[in-house]
């Protein structure tokens, strides 16, 4: 029985080792017109972007997700735009960032303790949860400056889809309008 399937698994090898590259990538990556055929509200993704001076995020990526998620499973990395020392609330784009005194704090080297700690423009990192309201409800915040990105503006979304606009070419997540474009790379979550 082993023999036999070492045979069915060389002969497929062999055929798709046989057919040009381009057909072997379009067999190996979905377009991205097509995600607006499979995707639906609320299902899980991860996004990766450029963020526009609009607020909108042209997709790099976009890569479905299955499993268990949790309401509190939502994640946002971008860099802090305005703080609200008053309010301990601060703003990833356009999302407002609320905080609370069971908000965990902490960074690589150990010193991002706590919320004082903020600073504009620092790249980080949000988990928690997504509001009905717009706000997002960190329940740990990850200063992530020494990581750099390949282009300024960068950023990085797991969440539920919202919204989907076929004759727009976007993905609404965090209430954000990701932007799909032939470039953008598609993965199930099987990749």
């Amino acid at each position: 029985m082993k023999a036999q399937w070492r045979i069915v698994v060389v002969a497929i090898g062999a055929l798709l080792g046989a057919l040009p590259e381009s057909a072997r990538l379009q067999m190996a990556a979905p377009k991205a017109s097509d995600l607006f055929q499979t995707a639906k509200p609320g299902q899980w993704v991860e996004l990766e972007g450029v963020v526009q001076k609009d607020f909108t995020v042209i997709a790099k990526k976009v890569k479905f997700l299955t499993g268990d998620f949790q309401e509190d499973d939502w994640e946002l990395k971008a860099a802090v735009r305005t703080i609200d020392r008053t309010n301990k609330q601060f703003n990833l784009l356009l999302i407002p960032i609320k905080v609370s005194a069971k908000t965990e704090y902490e960074n690589a080297a150990g010193t991002f303790k706590q919320f004082e700690d903020l600073k504009i423009g620092m790249l980080v990192e949000c988990e928690g949860t997504f509001l009905k309201d717009g706000c997002f409800a960190a329940e740990e915040v990850q200063e992530e400056s020494d990581f750099k990105p390949e282009e300024p503006g960068e950023l990085r979304a797991v969440g539920k889809i919202e919204k989907l606009d076929p004759r727009q070419h976007t993905v609404t997540v965090f209430g954000v309008k990701f932007k799909i474009i032939e470039a953008t790379k598609i993965q199930s979550a099987l990749k």
